[in-house]
């Protein structure tokens, strides 16, 4: 897995959202950011999200914020008060794209992914 840090962050001055969502997405799979869409962007991000990755060869799909993903990227509130996304392995969050590495204060939403086709 790559470690990749957003490079936009919320309240950016040009008034962009931030990319943690596509940074977490660049780590989990191991791609450079350039080569991910900023999926918050989209009129409709999840579903860029999850035709980009059906895409790319994985089934993105939701999970309960409990539920034991092997794979995934976690969102919820950050402890700066913003929504943020992180990236989960086997439950565990494994990276924060924020340069500040603080995680989550709790997990909202998980987004599963699974390569299309593996048993």
């Amino acid at each position: 897995m790559a470690e990749v840090t957003q490079t936009i962050l919320h309240g950016d001055p040009q008034g962009r959202q931030g990319n943690c969502l596509q940074a977490a997405v660049a780590s989990l799979l191991d791609l450079p950011l350039d080569d991910v869409p900023h999926f918050v962007e989209a009129d409709d991000w999840t579903a860029c999200l999850v035709d980009w990755a059906a895409e790319q060869g994985w089934l993105a799909r939701y999970a309960r914020p409990d539920a034991p993903v092997a794979l995934g990227i976690a969102c919820g509130p950050s402890p700066r008060g913003v929504h943020h996304a992180v990236v989960m392995r086997d439950g565990v969050v494994v990276w924060d794209p924020h340069r500040s590495r603080d995680g989550l204060v709790k997990i909202g939403m998980i987004v599963e992914f699974s390569r299309i086709g593996a048993a």
